[in-house]
């Protein structure tokens, strides 16, 4: 059996391999709660983001999920399962959207994602997700391609967590056109919660996002959510905001982001979680 130190030794090495390559674009869904937070996530625990921020984040998320988000030109679906009677902790997640590219026109995406994740050692978690993904443009033309994300979460108590993710960790696919490839990603996140009052996220990656966020618990039902980010590479600031209400057999989240340097660079989602 392997260790829980040589198991984080052996998976130390992997992400440092990945942090120093060089390195584009990952596949990454963010919630409305993540996208209200200046996209960050990746050392917090939610539904929906579990498979595409940090599937580390898994081992945490107890209970079942059924999750759904709605934005223009995007939809996703997720359902989990971290019970007393499951295996193993698991997540089935779905997401479809079109965006639009410099070069191909529209880009059409379908990206089914299965998770699993479980405690190694005291206070840590890993996770694995598995993505197939396709990619069509306006031509017709196809791509399929099969990759996955490892990430790891550290909890040295409730209130604290240090998360730490590499995304299409098999590589880029060489069949499709360089402008649509999701190039190997490594991104870390921070997540702190002061006395049930609020909590802080810091999140970064190694194709210069940066991204801050906070939530304002304002009930046991009712939070406001403020966050920044920018792409440092590319000069793209946004502000984000956002509410959520979180009651006994439902909760729903609202979220805005905006470009400050671009009219028509936004976004509205909302997404609908049900605990059963």
């Amino acid at each position: 059996m392997l260790r829980p130190l040589s198991l984080v030794k052996k998976l130390s090495v992997f992400l440092l391999v990945y942090v120093s390559a060089n390195q584009a674009m990952a596949q990454v869904y963010n919630s409305s709660v993540s996208v209200a937070t200046g996209g960050t996530g990746r050392a917090a625990v939610e539904p929906g983001d579990t498979s595409f921020l940090n599937p580390a984040t898994m081992a945490h998320l107890g209970g079942r999920f059924i999750f759904t988000s709605f934005a223009q030109d995007e939809f996703a679906a997720f359902l989990s399962d971290n019970t007393k009677e499951s295996t193993l902790p698991a997540a089935l997640a779905f997401v479809q959207k079109t965006s639009d590219t410099k070069s191909w026109g529209d880009l059409k995406e379908k990206d089914l994602a299965l998770t699993f994740s479980e405690f190694f050692a005291e206070k840590w978690s890993v996770g694995l997700t598995g993505h197939y993904l396709e990619q069509e443009i306006a031509s017709g033309s196809s791509w399929y391609h099969v990759n996955a994300d490892v990430g790891l979460l550290y909890t040295p108590n409730p209130d604290i967590g240090l998360g730490l993710v590499v995304y299409n960790a098999f590589g880029e696919d060489k069949d499709a056109p360089e402008e649509l490839r999701h190039k190997t990603t490594v991104g870390a996140g921070f997540n702190y919660v002061y006395r049930s009052a609020a909590r802080f996220r810091v999140d970064a990656d190694s194709e210069g996002y940066l991204g801050a966020g906070v939530e304002t618990f304002l009930n046991r039902f009712s939070v406001i959510r403020l966050g920044f980010s920018d792409d440092l590479d590319d000069s793209r600031p946004r502000i984000s905001a956002g509410c959520g209400f979180s009651g006994p057999r439902f909760r729903i989240n609202y979220a805005y982001f905006g470009n400050t340097q671009s009219s028509s660079d936004y976004r509205h989602s909302v997404d609908l979680i049900i605990p059963f």
